[in-house]
């Protein structure tokens, strides 16, 4: 059965069971938190004994209007299903300051980058559908155990988990791959795990003072567990070394407005291939700077008003193929006084093709005595430089379980490929909290 057919089963299945209930408990009520309700309160109960259970699911429709390398009009869908449930340990066994997670996911769908956008002798550093990709299967995303000492200034954890979670991170109010969440996993991608997948790990994170924090970690490095059917691998035989990150963090209040401004970096200690020579390395390093601050309060609400964020990632030149990239993301909460909960976002994001990449590229196609002429010859290197990524959007939100947003994206240069028409594409991402 595949994810496309259980969507739809599971989205029917519940839509009977609350056009069943729809008298009593008001299923599309704006307060509404979760799409099955509350069990007849036992769900809340449970969240009060420290058992929190997340189910939803993540749609990404999209679709070429103009431009790409293939301007045949098609539309598009990218799924993921998430399982979860946290565990407030010191509710239930009494482990002050401790706390578990655990979380299944499942992608399925199709990349409408990868079918109409992209030049496939390159492809397209960003995704207009940023929930789809690393295999189309089921996969152990997260199974942690995080405990706190010294009143929880001080925090250890350990177990399955992706670096994302807790080292560059930022907001995600975007469909668009790069425009969304962490920066440095999306160029660094074949070291740097984000979500869904996981390794092993362990990571320290030391609050010494009040807006100020540091934290570091140990992070296996395992191609296997990118693998699309090893979703649930839980060996280290093909371990082929580890990152260690490194992130210094200030969460400050300015004009009372909050904020976050982070700087970091990593080592891994792996072998790596020069991107120019073919030179064998036995490591690979890079930095990142972000902030996110809150801007206006709209009529005090600190819950409305505008937001901003800055990334930017700084790549090892020897061994990364996107030298650096530069994002700038706006968003607007509750824009209008009878949608306080929805947004309007913009946001934009370049990125730098190491000059090192190109000058490999240009020597293949001399070696093959081809000249940019021959673009269409199938032996052709398509010669890469910078892309960028924008997109305006609305966020709807309904209720805390029914979120819908419609987006336009545009590409300039997809894939850094000049011949590649730049494109324009209209998205959808719907989600549901179950």
């Amino acid at each position: 059965m595949n994810l496309s057919y259980s969507l739809r089963m599971t989205i029917i299945c519940s839509a009977v069971l609350m056009c069943q209930n729809s008298i009593a408990n008001e299923p599309w009520s704006q307060d509404r938190q979760w799409l099955l309700g509350d069990w007849n309160g036992n769900r809340q109960a449970l969240l009060d004994q420290g058992y929190k259970f997340n189910t939803s699911i993540i749609t990404e429709s999209a679709t070429n209007v103009d431009g790409g390398y293939n301007d045949d009009n098609k539309l598009l869908h990218a799924y993921t299903l998430t399982l979860g449930t946290a565990l407030d340990l010191e509710k239930i066994a009494g482990w002050k300051d401790t706390e578990a997670s655990v979380v299944i996911t499942k992608r399925d769908g199709q990349s409408l980058s990868g079918q109409r956008i992209a030049d496939p002798r390159a492809g397209h550093f960003s995704n207009t559908q940023e929930t789809y990709g690393r295999g189309q299967n089921w996969r152990l995303t997260q199974a942690w155990i995080k405990k706190g000492f010294m009143e929880n200034t001080l925090q250890v954890k350990a177990g399955r988990m992706g670096l994302n979670e807790d080292f560059g991170g930022s907001q995600c109010e975007f469909q668009n791959l790069l425009l969304c969440g962490n920066q440095v996993g999306k160029t660094n991608g074949s070291i740097w795990y984000n979500f869904p997948v996981s390794g092993w790990a362990a990571n320290v994170k030391y609050q010494f003072a009040p807006e100020w924090s540091v934290a570091t970690g140990l992070y296996e490095i395992n191609p296997e567990n990118m693998l699309e059917n090893r979703g649930f691998n839980l060996m280290m035989d093909e371990t082929s070394g580890a990152i260690i990150p490194l992130e210094v963090v200030w969460k400050p209040k300015l004009n009372d407005l909050a904020g976050e401004y982070k700087l970091g970096g990593f080592y891994a200690n792996v072998d790596v291939t020069d991107v120019k020579n073919n030179e064998e390395h036995q490591r690979k390093h890079g930095i990142w700077a972000g902030a996110q601050q809150q801007l206006t309060a709209r009529d005090g609400d600190k819950n409305r008003g505008l937001f901003a964020s800055v990334s930017l990632v700084v790549n090892d030149k020897s061994t990364a193929q996107v030298e650096a990239t530069q994002q700038l993301a706006v968003w607007y909460k509750g824009p209008f006084d009878s949608r306080p909960k929805d947004s309007i976002g913009l946001g934009i994001i370049h990125l730098d093709v190491n000059d090192r990449v190109r000058d490999a590229q240009n020597l293949k196609n001399e070696l093959n005595g081809l000249t940019v002429s021959d673009y269409s010859n199938s032996l052709y290197q398509p010669i890469q430089h910078n892309e960028v990524n924008v997109e305006l959007n609305y966020t709807y939100r309904w209720s805390p379980a029914v979120m819908f947003r419609p987006n336009i994206q545009y590409i300039f240069q997809p894939g850094g490929v000049k011949e590649v028409d730049n494109a324009w594409v209209a998205g959808l991402t719907m989600q549901l909290n179950f």
